[in-house]
């Protein structure tokens, strides 16, 4: 507390209040370090609820596979690497679902892994599921 002297013999007590704004100024520094912020990175899609869909069959996934050696196989049968987007368009001409998954070899080059997936979606393939190793 500070001592205020005034006019005459009367003495008035007044409350610093320099140290509680210090205070303030450093709470507000710290919340606005511990703020969360936009998180930056891939976007991820949350699975949806499962619908009924006893009338649909459900159809069978389109896996491609790359080995080390970077050759193609879309479903266990081999496809050369030519001829992926044409057998990519084909396959999904008749499907309702754009989706491939895409399993590739751990020490594969990713330039290759992605030339795949922009020839998928060249072949009207909407998303394509990396599946781990």
């Amino acid at each position: 507390m500070a001592m205020n002297m005034n006019s005459g013999t009367r003495q008035c007590a007044t409350i610093n209040i320099t140290p509680m704004i210090d205070v303030l100024l450093v709470l507000l520094i710290i919340f606005m370090a511990i703020a969360p912020q936009k998180a930056v990175g891939l976007d991820a899609l949350v699975p949806l609820p499962h619908r009924n869909t006893a009338h649909d069959p459900p159809e069978d996934p389109v896996v491609l596979e790359i080995d080390t050696a970077g050759n193609y196989r879309l479903n266990t049968s081999p496809v050369a690497n030519l001829a992926l987007a044409e057998r990519l368009t084909a396959i999904y001409a008749h499907r309702a679902s754009h989706i491939l998954f895409l399993k590739a070899a751990p020490d594969l080059e990713f330039q290759t892994v992605a030339n795949a997936i922009d020839t998928a979606h060249s072949a009207s393939v909407d998303r394509v599921a990396l599946m781990p190793r």
